[in-house]
C-alpha cells in the first residue's frame, strides 16, 4: 500500500473518530479543521480520542502528542509511522 493510500484510509478512519465525538457529521471534518476552534474538540474529548486512536491501532501516545495534534492532518502524519494497514 502507497504511503498515500494509507494517509488516506488513517485519515477516513481519524475523521470517523473525530465526528463521533464533536457529534458533527464527519463531511465537516476537513482534514486541515482546526479542532478546538471549527470541531469545538475540548481537552476531555481529546482525551477520548487518544483512547480511540490507542485502542484501534494498538499503538501508545503521550498525553504531550495530544496537544500537538490540532488538525486531522497532523493526526494522521504523527500515526503514519506506528500504523500498519491491511491490504484486502
Amino acid at each position: 500500500m502507497e504511503t498515500s493510500e494509507k494517509f488516506d484510509l488513517i485519515f477516513s478512519e481519524v475523521a470517523e473518530m473525530l465526528s463521533e465525538v464533536a457529534e458533527c457529521p464527519v463531511s465537516d471534518v476537513k482534514i486541515d479543521s482546526d479542532l478546538p476552534n471549527e470541531l469545538g474538540i475540548n481537552s476531555l474529548m481529546g482525551l477520548e480520542i487518544l483512547v480511540m486512536i490507542e485502542r484501534k491501532y494498538k499503538v501508545k501516545l503521550k498525553e504531550e502528542d495530544l496537544v500537538k495534534m490540532t488538525t486531522p492532518r497532523i493526526m494522521v502524519e504523527m500515526l503514519l509511522p506506528h500504523v500498519q494497514v491491511a491490504v484486502a
